[in-house]
């Protein structure tokens, strides 16, 4: 077994100084993301009601089958939203990689999917902790394992 490195009181100093500065980026970063992921939820709902008055009106006006764009949600729920996001998943990540589902969100928002339902993240993790090849990693961690193939 190999004994440890002895670290100089300067080398410490200048490691934990560096260290703090890093986590206070980190947290910029993290907070700058989690708005981001806000403002594109708030988007995303807001388009949806937009979706919903022109569905009615629609109705209304008896022309709603000539809206063939209205009528095809590119929304994805359900079974097919554990498919993409599986898919996606496998495609950044191999098995025994561990993934936090804020960044496993992103990587399927990035490739241009909608996560459908009032609260897309919330359908997101209800939909995600069913996806076979993965396993939740500690309670309420927010951490997913890759598990055998994808």
């Amino acid at each position: 077994m190999t004994e440890p490195i002895a670290l100089s009181p300067a080398f410490i100093a200048s490691a934990s100084t560096e260290r703090e500065q890093l986590i206070q980026v980190w947290r910029v970063c993290r907070e700058r993301y989690d708005q981001h992921l806000e403002l594109a939820e708030a988007a995303a709902r807001e388009a949806e009601r937009y979706g919903h008055t022109i569905r009615e009106l629609g109705e209304i006006l008896g022309v709603e089958d000539q809206l063939s764009f209205v009528n095809v949600s590119d929304e994805i729920r359900g079974e097919r939203l554990r498919e993409i996001a599986a898919e996606v998943v496998w495609r950044h990540h191999r098995a025994g990689d561990v993934v936090h589902y804020k960044e496993w969100l992103d990587l399927v928002v990035r490739e241009g999917h909608r996560i459908g339902g009032k609260s897309p993240t919330a359908t997101f993790l209800t939909q995600v902790a069913r996806v076979d090849s993965v396993e939740r990693v500690g309670k309420r961690s927010g951490l997913y394992r890759l598990v055998g193939t994808s």
